[in-house]
């Protein structure tokens, strides 16, 4: 089904190309993700769709229309932006209703349309509450069904969950793709958290420095990356070649191999290779002595431990490694109860299942 198209997009202000030559499709019914870091020129592009911002060259359509020349308020587009912008003097109700008012709707269908949103947002019984009283994650559900009651024919998320606290985010993100589908809304949500982009979209678009890079599901877009580039951006930290492919390894893409048998440890106090102390009292039941040169995708790489921490039941591991691009710190996992202690030489290996082959 028809929707958006954008056809050689670009938006400048004062001579900086803020997108360039972008080129997207959001089809009817579909919640697409604009991904990337801050200034790559997604909010640009959503604010241009919008009609807030000129485009320098290029077109924005809906069902083959074009919208040059159509003002925001007459393109049928809904907006939501990080602060929700409530009005404090109105209950959720009537912030809920804004819209329904401008559009006509008498008081009856007014509140059946608040009263089936709030349930959606997760809201059910709070109309009569003043906006001041609720929390952050509460205004913004409340700004969502605002949003959503004149049922737009595109809705424009600019980074709404970006003020809230990460967990809180995390429970929003899937609220908000629940809210979206329930409502068979179409959507563009720009976003620089990939974890955020990969819960609500159907498919992400990941942009650097203004132009697109790859538009894909999310399973897709992480299992293979198209550029260095856009694995960086997801999360991949470090790239090796590997029977002749360029793999991204991802946070699981290394583990540290196996542990020698029970009791075999590191002298208290004695230091391992390359001077680092192990301290007192600490066993360390993995190898000290691993061989330099190992190599890749047979022995791994040896390693020293830089720190570990324990995240959900399984410790992850930085270790300090040269995979072939010079010395970096990699986060390793672990196996469940079996944490090398800080200063450890050990060795890290690839896991395949964590990496992905680029390009």
């Amino acid at each position: 089904m028809a929707g958006l198209e954008v056809r050689g997009a670009v938006v400048r202000y004062d001579g900086t190309t803020a997108v360039d030559d972008v080129a997207l499709d959001v089809a009817r019914g579909e919640v697409l993700a604009l991904l990337g870091p801050s200034g790559c020129g997604k909010s640009s592009l959503l604010r241009a769709v919008a009609g807030l911002e000129p485009l320098a060259g290029g077109t924005v359509r809906w069902d083959g229309d074009d919208l040059a020349g159509v003002p925001v308020h007459r393109r049928g587009f809904g907006l939501m932006f990080q602060d929700g912008q409530l009005f404090a003097h109105q209950d959720v109700a009537g912030n809920v209703a804004y819209g329904l008012r401008v559009q006509g709707l008498d008081r009856a269908a007014r509140a059946a349309r608040v009263g089936d949103l709030l349930d959606v947002v997760g809201l059910a019984g709070y109309g009569d509450r003043s906006v001041a009283t609720l929390s952050g994650g509460e205004k913004q559900r409340v700004a969502l069904a605002r949003s959503l009651a004149p049922q737009p024919r595109l809705l424009l998320l600019d980074e709404p969950l970006s003020a809230l606290d990460r967990a809180l985010r995390e429970r929003l993100a899937t609220d908000l793709r629940a809210a979206l589908l329930a409502t068979g809304t179409t959507a563009v949500f720009v976003t620089h958290d990939h974890d955020e982009a990969f819960t609500v979209a159907d498919r992400v678009a990941v942009m650097d420095a203004g132009r697109l890079l790859q538009v894909a599901p999310p399973a897709t877009l992480w299992a293979a990356p198209a550029t260095r580039t856009v694995a960086r951006f997801l999360g991949y930290q470090a790239f090796v070649a590997d029977d002749g492919h360029d793999l991204a390894v991802g946070p699981a893409g290394l583990r540290v191999a196996d542990p020698v048998p029970d009791g075999a440890a590191v002298p208290h106090g004695a230091a391992v290779p390359d001077g680092a102390a192990v301290p007192d009292d600490a066993a360390v039941p993995y190898d000290a002595a691993v061989p330099d040169g190992a190599v890749p995708g047979t022995d791994g790489w040896s390693a020293r431990v830089v720190r570990s921490v324990v995240r959900r039941g399984r410790p992850e591991v930085t270790v300090r490694v040269d995979l072939g691009e010079g010395v970096r710190d990699l986060v390793a996992l672990a196996a469940p109860g079996r944490v090398p202690a800080d200063g450890a030489a050990v060795r890290v290996e690839l896991d395949r299942e964590g990496c992905a082959v680029v390009g």
